[in-house]
């Protein structure tokens, strides 16, 4: 509709200047047509449809999601839309959306972003957002830092357990005691989905109290984890006395194992 507004404002003007050319060619006289009543009146029509959708379409593009609902955003692609806000550019950003209780959906939006911050809105990227609680399409990216740590924490937990971890298993990663562990055994035990692999461990855990336990236990990882999870190495483990049996393996989470987490089920 912007496209066909400022196309017939085009023609509007460009009736403007060729009509007392073309009058005075034919010898009317120019103002013959300057002096007509609807003379003045095409020129407005032709810089309103012309102008006006711009403008209208700058400041309804500026429009953001400013408060709502605390969400993920997988950034699929970033591209910049050619307005700048006091030097800073505007982007275009179009985002795999994570919120409580829902399945990953594809949203867009807009978005003006600092110089300094650019290097943060790439393609893989993990940001905040806002979602509207009357349009959940409708996403804002949270640059005031409504959205806190322990909400996206949130969010990552419950993305894992819908990838199948368990929530006995995430409350322990949560509320348990942190402790380390030796591991003493591995085997493999083939593809988890989701780029994790599926081991059995045997794990030689020191508590907080200086007991050792002996446990083993079957774990799904990321692949770029298993490094980390060799026999003879020490790992950071959340451990619960009352599953003494069950731990949760504090493994560092890199980008490419949060985009595997937030983005959608393949």
């Amino acid at each position: 509709m912007r496209k066909i507004l400022v196309t017939i404002g085009s023609l509007c003007l460009m009736a403007v200047a060729i009509l007392p050319l073309y009058a005075n060619f034919q010898g009317d006289g120019a103002f013959s047509i300057i002096n007509s009543s609807w003379y003045r009146p095409l020129i407005y029509v032709g810089f309103a449809l012309v102008f006006i959708p711009s403008i209208l379409g700058t400041v309804f593009s500026l429009r953001t999601v400013k408060s709502g609902e605390s969400a993920v955003g997988l950034i699929e692609r970033v591209q910049q839309t050619g307005t700048y806000i006091n030097e800073q550019p505007q982007l275009e950003i179009d985002v795999v959306v994570t919120r409580q209780g829902h399945s990953p959906y594809p949203a867009r939006t807009r978005a003006v972003i600092p110089q300094t911050a650019l290097a943060q809105f790439q393609p893989g990227s993990i940001i905040p957002l806002l979602v509207s609680p009357k349009d959940p399409a409708k996403v804002g990216v949270d640059l005031q830092g409504q959205v806190s740590q322990v909400d996206i924490q949130n969010l990552l937990h419950e993305r894992m357990m819908q990838q199948g971890v368990s929530p006995n298993i995430m409350e322990i990663a949560q509320h348990g005691e942190q402790a380390y562990a030796k591991v003493t055994d591995i085997v493999p035990l083939g593809n988890a989905g989701h780029g994790k692999v599926r081991l059995q461990l045997t794990l030689s855990i020191t508590t907080n109290q200086g007991d050792t336990v002996t446990i083993n236990t079957q774990k799904e990882i990321f692949e770029s984890q298993l490094p980390l999870v060799q026999q003879g190495h020490v790992i950071r483990v959340m451990y619960s006395r009352a599953h003494p049996s069950e731990v949760a393996l504090a493994l560092p989470t890199g980008e490419e194992e949060l985009r595997r987490v937030f983005g959608q089920n393949k």
